[in-house]
């Protein structure tokens, strides 16, 4: 297994992925106001669209076995979990190719944006480079190889923004910002593959197909139970934006993705930093202690951090947004701050969202997820029915989504505090 926890501390795991997530962050921050001038909002609509249909496929790509990876204690039954893993990321992109093919014409009408026909190609390419990433992210998360981590965000955002840049310096369209997101998704895959695998490669080769049927079968639950939940969480997170692309058009939707962009930065940076972190400690912690500790240390810490956080970026951006973007971004303003209360939940709780795959609950990861959906959904649809304007219907999914994340937070503190008490029952 992977080093004693002790060895280094938590905030210093934290701070190993967060320079390198800041570091991407920051170049994505100082690119924006080129990109926004280089693209029209209803470019970014296009991109949200494609990057909600990616997102969808990706997390199905090893049906979610990549999260059992820091769970077994032995290291030959974690490498046949990253050999299954692989082999259905592989499977999954094939099988995304052949849907591509046959279904063009349906795909194109369910998801309202015919401007993605001529790039629907590259679904496929991002699938298998965001798939084999994010099962790479669970392994060196197991290995505490967090300093590998933040190397390959800032490669995937180099390699992205210099694609982008370039072609929306050359050519008109959503081309460049759909070409760089799959260049950058595949990049980054590829940087953390060839890290591990050189080290790892003597376990792999030792597995063997009865340990991959092993493997499957110890960890069935998590298709069972989080591929589903997986599937719904990315839709969650990809709804608005692309229900404000079929209800308001793809500008309302792009200047909603910048808005979301905004919030993005503290949660990439931190958020995302110690969500990996307290999944790695939480599953060594798990198999002996309670989590709860861990668990409100976390929230507490991140609500005090992220309330100033929230607020200073919704004040400021409403009243920079026009000035660094341009005029046609000026609405992107009002979006953010209509959403700050969600994004403030939502950076408090997500990060420790893992604890249910520690604890092996994934039937309350779907119900939450499930009512997620149902609060979302309802954001926007509600405003649609009653013939509010984008504006309007951004703040009623900014109200509902906070409701979500406050049952989000629940659930999971619900489900540590059960695991505490079967392990007191004598």
């Amino acid at each position: 297994m992977a080093p004693a926890a002790g060895k280094v501390g938590f905030r210093t795991k934290v701070l190993q992925v967060a320079g390198g997530t800041a570091v991407a962050q920051g170049l994505l921050i100082l690119a924006s106001p080129l990109l926004t001038r280089l693209y029209r909002p209803a470019d970014f609509g296009v991109l949200v669209v494609y990057v909600s249909l990616v997102s969808i496929l990706v997390t199905l790509a090893s049906l979610r076995f990549e999260l059992a990876l820091p769970l077994p204690e032995r290291e030959d039954a974690a490498a046949a979990l990253l050999g299954l893993c692989l082999l259905l990321v592989a499977a999954t992109t094939l099988l995304s190719v052949l849907t591509v093919h046959a279904l063009r014409g349906r795909i194109l009408g369910w998801m309202g944006e015919p401007g993605l026909g001529p790039f629907l190609w590259l679904v496929p390419v991002s699938t298998l480079g965001a798939g084999v990433y994010q099962v790479f992210n669970c392994w060196a998360i197991r290995k505490e190889r967090y300093d590998r981590i933040a190397r390959t965000r800032v490669t995937q955002s180099l390699t992205q923004l210099g694609v982008q840049l370039a072609a929306g310096a050359v050519c008109r369209g959503p081309a460049g910002l759909l070409v760089g997101d799959a260049v950058g998704r595949s990049n980054g895959s590829r940087t953390l593959a060839m890290l591990d695998w050189r080290r790892d490669w003597a376990s792999l080769r030792q597995v063997r197909f009865r340990d991959l049927v092993q493997a499957a079968d110890r960890y069935r639950s998590f298709p069972l139970y989080s591929g589903p939940t997986a599937a719904l969480n990315a839709f969650n997170l990809r709804m608005p934006g692309l229900l404000l692309a079929v209800y308001y058009g793809p500008a309302a939707a792009g200047c909603f993705a910048l808005a979301q962009r905004v919030f993005a930065v503290p949660s990439a940076i931190i958020g995302e930093s110690v969500a990996q972190v307290f999944f790695g400690e939480s599953a060594q912690l798990g198999r002996e202690a309670s989590l709860m500790p861990l668990f409100l240390g976390t929230v507490k810490r991140m609500f005090l951090l992220g309330l100033p956080l929230m607020a200073l970026s919704s004040v400021a951006g409403w009243w920079l947004f026009p000035r660094i973007f341009g005029a046609a971004w000026a609405r992107a303003g009002g979006f953010l701050v209509a959403i700050a209360p969600m994004a403030l939940a939502q950076f408090t709780g997500a990060c420790v969202s893992s604890a249910l795959v520690v604890v092996e609950r994934q039937d309350l990861a779907f119900l939450r997820e499930g009512i997620r959906t149902l609060l979302f959904g309802a954001g926007i649809a509600v405003a649609y029915l009653l013939a509010w304007n984008a504006e309007r219907a951004v703040w009623l999914f900014g109200a509902t989504g906070t409701l979500a994340y406050g049952v989000y937070g629940w659930i999971t503190w619900y489900a540590i505090r059960r695991q505490d008490r079967r392990r007191e029952a004598p």
